[in-house]
This record gives C-alpha cells, sequence and structure tokens, in this order.
C-alpha cells in the first residue's frame, strides 16, 4: 500500500510538472539571448551621456557654455571650446567625461542649452582600468568637424542675409506707409 502511494505521488508531481512545462511552452520567451540578440533600452535607461546629432546641421551642437561643467556634483565633465573663424557661435574642442565619478543624475541635460546631450542607448558598457570610463565625447565628431564648420557658416550667412533682407523690405514698407498719407493728404 505503500509503495502504491509512493507511485501515485511521484506520477501526480511528474504530470503536474509536465502541465506547467507545456503552459510555458506556449508563452512567448522572457529571456533574451545575448549577445546575438540586442535589447532595446527604454527613454528612461540612463547610461553614458553622449553628444546628439541634430538634423538641421548634421552633427552636435555643443558650444562649450559650460553649463554642464558647472552644474555637475560629481566634477567628472571638463571642456574647452574655441570659435571657428567666420562663425558666431563657439564649438566645443574637448568634452571628457570621467565616468568612473558620474552619478548619472542628469543635471547636465537639464541644464544645456542646445539640447545636445543625450543618455547612450549602450549598456554593455565595461572596462579594467579607469581609464577606460574616461570618455571624450568629442571624438567620433573630428573627422567631420571642418565639413560642419563649413556648413554652420552657411547657415549663419543665409540667415544673416534673410535678416537683411527682411529689414530692407520693413523699411521700404515703412517708407511707403509714410509717403502714402502725405499723397492722401494732397488729393
Amino acid at each position: 500500500m505503500e509503495l502504491l502511494r509512493q507511485i501515485f505521488a511521484g506520477a501526480s508531481t511528474l504530470l503536474t510538472g509536465m502541465r506547467v512545462t507545456l503552459e510555458h511552452f506556449m508563452r512567448p520567451p522572457v529571456t533574451s539571448e545575448y549577445p546575438r540578440e540586442r535589447l532595446e533600452m527604454s527613454e528612461a535607461y540612463r547610461n553614458v551621456i553622449v553628444l546628439i546629432e541634430k538634423d538641421d546641421i548634421k552633427s552636435h551642437d555643443c558650444i562649450a557654455c559650460s553649463a554642464c561643467e558647472r552644474v555637475c556634483p560629481s566634477f567628472c565633465i571638463k571642456l574647452d571650446g574655441a570659435r571657428p573663424e567666420g562663425l558666431k557661435r563657439m564649438r566645443v574642442t574637448e568634452f571628457t567625461v570621467d565616468f568612473a565619478l558620474c552619478s548619472e543624475c542628469g543635471l547636465c541635460l537639464d541644464v544645456c542649452p542646445t539640447d545636445t546631450l543625450g543618455y547612450s542607448r549602450s549598456y554593455d558598457e565595461a572596462g579594467f582600468n579607469r581609464s577606460d570610463f574616461l570618455y571624450d565625447l568629442v571624438e567620433p565628431w573630428r573627422a567631420e568637424e571642418e565639413t560642419t564648420v563649413e556648413r554652420l557658416r552657411k547657415v549663419e550667412n543665409e540667415k544673416a542675409e534673410a535678416k537683411k533682407l527682411a529689414a530692407a523690405k520693413k523699411a521700404a514698407a515703412a517708407s511707403e506707409k509714410a509717403a502714402d498719407p502725405a499723397e492722401e493728404k494732397d488729393a
């Protein structure tokens, strides 16, 4: 009798396990096959900061205002900038972040006047030395910097011409308006 009860208990647990297995067999997987399958991170994910490409200039728009450097509570941001010849705005020349110190608080993103800072979507940042966490954010943009400066010069010149044209139209309209009342008084 005891043997029969043990056989029944064993069969019962086997059937319960098979039922659970079949229920989960039909569900979608909850794990990913990393590194073959890369995960898409949510917008709320915080990782290292990067310079964001602006569509209109096809580059970052960091003007080296140092607002991010001043607001950083971890003192991990160092930047320097210069004004390229023929441009009104400065461009960053060096932007280093020590992510071994960074607390990923996001204050630098909040104070950026050009909205050129954002979080990276990369989630597998790793290193063996402290120097592995010292990032130069301008490095990916250096090769195209001269082309970007030329593009910015062209955009600034077009804006200046448009401003001059608008001012000339406004002056012409004002002079016409001033001339019209005089003609009406003569008539």
